[in-house]
């Protein structure tokens, strides 16, 4: 799958499957990650929590990649965060896979 259709598929997946807060992740972007070729394992890539709950989100769940991707959403004042900017991320640059 190349990278504009991923990315087409995933901007309409969050556009159309998160609420207005558009901070909440969902599984569907674990497996976006993953099929990016990142090291993704489970939602501890960007989040403290395995299973983080939508209900209880908090910012502060997040690990420092998590808060690095809401910091770039709040910079480019996105309604929802791109995974493409992963590879832009400054914390240790992981190979993809």
């Amino acid at each position: 799958m190349n990278r504009t259709v991923l990315t087409s598929t995933l901007a309409a997946v969050l556009a159309l499957g998160l609420a207005p807060a558009s901070t909440v992740a969902s599984p569907d972007m674990l497996v976006k990650v993953k099929q990016g070729g990142y090291p993704a394992q489970n939602c501890q890539y960007c989040h403290v929590a395995a299973l983080p709950k939508k209900d209880t989100f908090k910012p502060e769940d997040l690990n420092e990649r998590g808060k690095w991707l809401l910091e770039e959403k709040a910079k480019q004042n996105a309604n929802a965060v791109n995974l493409d900017w992963l590879k832009n991320y400054p914390g240790g640059k992981e190979q993809k896979q």
